[in-house]
């Protein structure tokens, strides 16, 4: 007996130790002999798995298509799947007839074993196709999966010949749903833009949504490089279909292609609904759409705009487009987000000159919009920001738009007295003239009035001066302060009455003496 003869005996020994080593030792010797075939398959049907997966190891390292039968059975058993997958994908195209013959008389479960060991197997791709037939989805799409790593390195004639394997395979299949998902799904990853045409039928609502997606998904990996108009297209229309799993689909798989229009991201934003309309301004950011984000910060929408404006201030130098679309501003949401958005933003005096401008024209017209407008110029240039308020609030005509003016001026630190003298005064033309003290402690025009005496402002000689105050609502003030603890308030109350009650016998000076006499009495 040879010396391979005698390690050939020792498969059958009694010793399990014995018995792994011989079959290691065989597998890298390289016999192919019969001898050596038939007591290594014997080994692989060995009922322990110790000893028969060195056995199928050995089958897969001589590739001897005699061991087919043994290693087919070693793929059934869980234990051994791996290596017998292995051992039989390393005969390569000698095993695909066998293997054909395997697959027509297995049972499911066999059938999608044997189905991925294809892909690894050069010229087995039609067998690939046909082993999806009358499969679970779970088992088509790892098969389908297992197509995709073959495929990555195959040169692209190769993959064309798959693709059009795979779109005759579709177009004959037409009552198994998991086979067709399966051959859709290997056409999206053969990566090949002619693919699309193939998939775009598959788009339609005549077919079940998970088919649908399963379209929409592999034209993910079709387009990835030079998308043509007419997929986009219909990307573009699944965006608002009917079934919300295709329309997330169409969504995602146009977040990674390229070549959408910014023109069509734009109108998705301004009439899509909620959630898609944030997705297309996310889309205009990724593409650096400055223009399109300015438009849409103009809309009456406050998600929309505030939207718009973010994705416009995360782009590069965009101050000045800002600026402008906030000169442009119509409605009070779109103004405020993009006054907040240039916060963070120097502005030139160009830029500050045209806000001015445009903040004092909208005085006119909206306050909210015209507040934000002259936000940056308040910041720059608070004086310059004070006298705009001052001009608009002395030449408007409606009264309740020049005392929000006012009011506006009077609270902020750069109102001068005489600006918070305006505003009392306008409020006081409009007070009830309630004299209930409880009254005159809730009026406005009289709280600002003790402020304006209690700061030292020369309030007497102004309230009767005021040609658009009358006599009964300088009495109403006096009659106020004159009541008041503070001595410097009091004192204006004093002044004022002592200045009605010198004019002549009227009813108002009548009430001043009677004022004035019961301060004395």
């Amino acid at each position: 007996m040879d010396a391979v003869g005698k390690i050939v005996a020792l498969l059958s020994d009694e010793s399990p130790r014995k018995r792994i080593a011989a079959a290691v030792v065989l597998g890298e010797l390289g016999v192919k002999s019969p001898a050596v075939i038939s007591a290594l398959s014997a080994a692989a049907r060995d009922e322990m798995p110790p000893i028969a997966e060195p056995a199928v190891e050995a089958l897969g390292k001589l590739g001897a298509k005699a061991a087919l039968p043994a290693l087919l059975e070693a793929l059934e058993r869980k234990e051994l799947a791996r290596a017998a997958s292995a051992a039989i994908a390393a005969l390569g195209e000698d095993a695909l007839p066998a293997l054909r013959d395997r697959i027509a008389a297995a049972s499911p479960e066999v059938r999608a074993l044997v189905s991925g060991l294809l892909p690894a197997m050069r010229g087995s791709f039609a067998m690939v196709l046909e082993g999806l037939r009358g499969q679970p989805w779970e088992a088509v799409s790892k098969l389908a999966l297992s197509v995709r790593q073959s495929a990555r390195g195959a040169p692209a004639g190769e993959r064309q010949a798959m693709a059009k394997q795979a779109a005759a395979f579709l177009r004959k299949i037409r009552d198994d749903d998991s086979a067709m998902r399966g051959a859709i799904k290997i056409l999206g990853y053969l990566e090949l833009p002619q693919t699309a045409a193939p998939l775009l039928p598959y788009l339609s609502s005549k077919h079940p949504p998970a088919m649908r997606v399963e379209a929409v998904t592999a034209l993910r990996f079709a387009l990835s490089s030079k998308p043509a108009a007419k997929p986009l297209r219909a990307l573009l229309k699944l965006l608002e279909d009917a079934d919300a799993l295709v329309a997330r689909a169409a969504r995602d798989t146009l977040t990674v292609v390229p070549g959408v229009p910014p023109q069509e991201l734009a109108t998705l934003a301004a009439s899509g609904a909620g959630e898609l309309a944030l997705w297309a301004i996310e889309r205009l950011r990724a593409l650096g759409a400055s223009r399109e984000l300015a438009r849409l910060a103009l809309g009456g929408d406050r998600s929309r705009a505030d939207a718009a404006v973010r994705a416009l201030a995360a782009l590069p130098d965009t101050g000045p487009m800002l600026a402008a679309a906030l000169a442009e501003a119509k409605s009070e949401p779109a103004a405020h987000a993009l006054a907040e958005a240039l916060e963070r933003v120097k502005l030139s005096e160009k830029e500050i000159a045209r806000l001015r401008s445009a903040g004092a024209a909208m005085l006119r017209k909206n306050l909210a919009v015209a507040r934000r407008q002259l936000e940056p110029l308040r910041r720059a240039h608070p004086q310059e920001w004070a006298e705009v308020l001052r001009k608009a609030s002395a030449g408007s005509k409606d009264a309740a738009r020049a005392e929000a003016i006012l009011e506006w001026l009077a609270r902020s630190p750069w109102a001068t007295p005489q600006d918070r003298y305006a505003h009392a005064s306008l409020l006081l033309r409009r007070s009830a003239l309630d004299a209930h003290p409880r009254a005159r402690q809730a009026d406005p025009a009289l709280i600002e009035l003790e402020k304006l005496a209690a700061d030292g402002f020369a309030l007497a000689q102004t309230l009767m001066r005021d040609k658009s105050l009358g006599d009964e609502a300088r009495h109403h003030a006096g009659f106020h302060l004159v009541e008041h603890q503070a001595p410097e308030v009091r004192a204006a109350g004093v002044s004022v009455l002592e200045e009605l009650a010198s004019r002549g016998r009227g009813k108002v000076a009548r009430a001043a003496r009677n004022k004035l006499a019961l301060l004395r009495a």
